[in-house]
């Protein structure tokens, strides 16, 4: 019987696969950067050197590794939390994986099969990198995208990381890629070792420049705030038993704090719905405006109009922002009527999650209009910006105890300073179990609490106004140099073919 593989090219795909999962290890809570470099290093590598379709195979396998070990964290969820078997926990992860996977795989096979008359050393260096942002753009876009396991976030604190409030998180990792790219080029002799420097040079010191620009302007308006981290194991936090302490525990934290300007709670911080707990947010507003705090906090809101709840932040004026990226599977079914089924299989609570309204006005705290994200929103830069430049601070509240001690939280985190750093804006993060902390406006960590600990987290910080290039042009600026530089490299490339002959 004929092998459908050969012994080669099991092996080849086993180690395009390793490489991707030891990719995880360059993000946090890791942060072993280097291997990200020798990691894609391969990918590339491997994708310059095969036919069309081996480079999709090849893009294919290397991302299943990074996707299934950059997010496995989602078994925690799934069976410890959803009470799902443990092998349809697995499978769950396998076919997003597999999906997500997708895009780099097709884009790669794109460059190959159409770009094959460009020099090596322009695939190496433009094409084959873009490929790889241009997929990332399109994972957090197509039906409503999941946009995690990106370069960019590992890169947080490298001279790459100066893009990001130019061109986003994308170009970020696509900068780092050509670096890549480069230094694999002189190892394969595609370029002089003069154009090399000359390149990273280019890549290099242009981040690090970018990265001492000041793009906003930061307003002399401080503000005391207290970040409130209840540190409620998920497990118990819908218990009855559990809630009176949980309400008490975050009341009584919060009347402590009576300098602050501005308290906040985390996500669904309190384990209810707003219309069956009057009496309780009521003693909690009148003491907010005895002690003169402004208080926001997380907390289901009923749908006046329909059956159906909304995840929300909500100020004690009544006003409150609306989650409008929700999880799929997590606080919605997509394709409700074909995979309906899991109901029976996960204990979620997904059918009751609603979307909030895509324009909502903007919060307001302690005199400042507050750019607000929930959760899983800050992995979507476009859903942080569209608040800007008119919000002056922004505030994410999360509840990572979905992840227990997996590296999700860490994770998480990163992509977090990653929004900061791209609108140029000081992010105040809340959580139910950490990472709470208070983000700058250029992506570093001015002050946190440690996790799985309770605590409030007080800071004085600066409203921000202005804009960065990011948050007026969002994906745009990016898209534009990625589709001028491909047609560049498709025209030169042609030209070298026709004057010198291919590589």
């Amino acid at each position: 019987m004929k092998q459908v593989l050969s012994p080669d090219k099991r092996f080849h795909f086993l180690l395009l696969i390793l490489a991707g999962a030891v990719s995880t290890l360059a993000f946090q809570p890791f942060n072993i950067v280097p291997i990200l470099f020798v990691s894609f290093a391969l990918l590339l590598y491997s994708w310059a050197h095969s036919t069309a379709k081996q480079a999709l195979f090849n893009g294919w396998f290397f991302s299943m590794g990074l996707q299934c070990a950059g997010v496995s964290w989602i078994y925690f969820s799934l069976h410890y939390h959803g009470s799902a078997p443990p092998l349809l926990a697995a499978l769950i992860i396998l076919l997003l994986a597999a999906y997500l996977s997708l895009y780099p795989a097709i884009l790669a096979y794109l460059i190959r099969r159409y770009c094959s008359h460009v020099s090596m050393r322009w695939q190496l260096v433009l094409l084959l990198p873009l490929a790889w942002g241009v997929a990332e753009w399109l994972q957090g876009i197509v039906m409503t995208g999941f946009a995690w396991m990106q370069p960019g976030y590992a890169l947080i604190d490298t001279p790459w990381a100066g893009f990001a409030p130019l061109l986003g998180n994308h170009a970020v990792g696509v900068f780092m890629l050509m670096s890549v790219g480069a230094l694999l080029a002189i190892i394969l002799n595609k370029l002089s070792r003069g154009a090399m420097l000359v390149l990273l040079l280019l890549l290099v010191g242009s981040g690090w420049i970018l990265k001492q620009i000041e793009w906003t302007e930061r307003l002399d308006q401080p503000v005391k705030v207290s970040l409130v981290q209840g540190n409620v194991p998920q497990h118990l936090k819908w218990k009855r038993s559990m809630k009176h302490t949980t309400l008490q525990r975050y009341h009584e934290l919060s009347v402590a704090q009576q300098d602050a300007d501005l308290i906040i709670w985390p996500e669904t911080a309190v384990p209810g719905y707003r219309h069956l707990l009057p009496d309780y947010l009521d003693r909690v507003k009148q003491d907010m405006k005895q002690q003169g705090s402004d208080l926001l906090l997380g907390i289901f809101v009923k749908r006046p109009d329909r059956p159906g709840y909304y995840n929300s932040l909500v100020n004690m004026d009544g006003a409150a922002y609306r989650k409008r990226h929700l999880v799929p599977l997590g606080e919605y079914i997509p394709l409700r009527s074909l995979i309906g089924f899991f109901n029976q299989w996960i204990k979620i609570p997904m059918s009751d999650i609603q979307h909030g309204e895509e324009q909502q006005a903007l919060l307001r705290a302690a005199g400042q209009p507050l750019g607000v994200s929930i959760c899983f929103e800050d992995a979507f830069a476009r859903d942080v910006i569209r608040d800007l430049p008119e919000a002056t601070l922004l505030v994410n509240v999360s509840n990572d105890a979905w992840f227990d001690g997996s590296h999700e939280p860490m994770q998480h985190h990163a992509i977090a300073r990653m929004r900061a750093l791209e609108a140029g804006r000081t992010m105040l993060r809340v959580t139910n179990t950490g990472v709470t902390s208070v983000i700058d406006a250029d992506g570093s960590v001015v002050a946190s609490l440690p996790q799985f600990e309770t605590g409030v987290l007080n800071q004085t910080v600066y409203p921000s106004t202005g804009a960065t290039p990011y948050v007026i042009w969002g994906d745009y600026l990016f898209l534009i140099f990625a589709l001028v530089s491909i047609c560049f490299a498709i025209i030169h490339g042609r030209r070298f073919f026709v004057e010198r002959g291919s590589e």
